[in-house]
């Protein structure tokens, strides 16, 4: 072979290298700028909610993306062996028992009792996240219900009293005074470039960005199960401020901040009966949610492909398939979607391992959609991998398992 030809294929060899897609790794900069056009008619599509140009703009950006389509911008850790012989489900409501006597102690309302931004480290979801989770314990366990709903109504309170009047759960200045991850620098930025948002130390505006609906959302439905435990009307009725306030936001390019309001206001609908949440959270996932996946489940840009943002999209969508109808012209759409999606989650957990991810989407697709034998067998997976060989423990999405297993009885 000639020097020049066998230059030409090393050349060849490395652009193919080069622009195979590799989770963790960026696309490069030729490939993403085709797509930027295609992107940007996408997000003009999204602030009119025209669900058929969103999905039009999704395709032709998906299809200049090419291999790096669904690529995630992190690499994801798995956890193996793969043990899908089925969970001990006492042993499973014991861990969680002893879980909830040692993190009682910090929640932010006893941490942090006035609730002053300055002192918070994360946004409002480090409360939602407890907040919820005990009051629906406290629905399971009634043994121990008495002591959960002290809990939940201080939890409650205090965060009430933290919620804008515009209705929204704001976001605290805190983690950019000091930062020190992602979401710290962030709001450092903002605070930089833009401070007329900040009022009384807290950011109750995010302008288009979106991001205010990541804890707004959680907020307004650990209010909601607040309620289904006390049923205190004045719980639901801050619920329900925070969902009109998601129902006037616009959509954004975001598919995760979107879905947190579809997830809000399924509950929502659930809760007070009122259709129009229903019909809200149906436009939103058209034209705000679902035109960002793929045919394989898994959502197309980089952000969204990560495990743990795949896991929120799911989430929140099973949030609205539980709030349809059976008849709804809506439903079959979605359970397209949702099925897609948890086959992707499943089939990666069980080739791959646990991800430290999706045990309450298995769970609750077990529970909305019906039995099926491959997300079963990633819920044991799951389980069985959980707190072993340096994986996470299940968390909070224990409680999906638990109730699950409650409805089973």
């Amino acid at each position: 072979m000639k020097l020049d030809a066998f230059l030409a294929l090393l050349s060849v060899a490395a652009i193919a290298i080069a622009e195979e897609a590799t989770p963790g790794q960026r696309p490069p900069a030729d490939v993403a700028a085709r797509a930027q056009s295609a992107l940007k008619e996408g997000r003009r599509a999204l602030e009119v909610q025209d669900a058929a140009a969103v999905r039009a703009a999704v395709a032709q950006a998906m299809a200049a993306l090419g291999p790096w389509a669904g690529n995630p911008e992190t690499a994801t850790r798995y956890y193996p062996p793969v043990v899908t012989t089925p969970f001990d489900g006492v042993k499973a409501r014991e861990w969680w028992v002893k879980e909830i006597q040692r993190g009682l102690g910090g929640v932010p309302w006893l941490k942090n009792p006035e609730g002053n931004p300055r002192r918070m480290q994360a946004g409002l979801r480090e409360a939602a996240f407890p907040l919820d989770g005990l009051a629906r314990t406290a629905l399971l366990l009634p043994e121990h219900r008495d002591e959960l709903t002290m809990h939940v109504r201080a939890g409650a309170d205090w965060l009430i009293k933290l919620q804008h009047s515009s209705g929204v759960f704001p976001f605290p200045v805190g983690p950019g005074l000091n930062p020190r991850e992602k979401v710290g620098h962030i709001v450092a930025r903002m605070i930089k470039e833009h401070p007329d948002m900040v009022v009384n130390d807290w950011i109750p505006d995010d302008r288009t960005d979106g991001g205010l609906q990541f804890d707004n959302g959680l907020c307004g439905r650990a209010l909601i199960s607040a309620w289904e435990l006390t049923k205190e009307a004045r719980y639901l009725d801050a619920a329900r401020k925070s969902g009109d306030w998601a129902m006037s936001r616009p959509l954004v390019a975001n598919w995760n901040y979107n879905a947190f309001s579809v997830g809000l206001l399924a509950r929502l609908a659930i809760a007070t009966g009122d259709a129009k949440y229903l019909d809200a959270a149906v436009r939103k996932a058209d034209a705000g949610v679902l035109p960002g996946q793929m045919p394989g489940g898994r959502w197309f840009d980089a952000h969204n492909a990560c495990a743990v943002y795949h896991n929120i999209l799911m989430r929140e969508l099973l949030e609205l398939v539980h709030a349809l109808p059976a008849n709804h012209a809506f439903r079959p759409t979605l359970l397209d979607a949702l099925t897609r999606g948890l086959n992707q989650a499943a089939e990666e957990t069980l080739s791959r391992g646990f991800t430290g991810t999706w045990t309450d989407n298995f769970a609750r697709g077990l529970q909305w959609i019906g039995e099926n034998k491959t997300w079963r067998e990633a819920l044991n997976a799951n389980l069985n991998a959980s707190g072993k060989n340096g994986a996470p423990t299940p968390g909070f999405a224990i409680i999906a398992v638990l109730e699950g297993a409650e409805k089973q009885r």
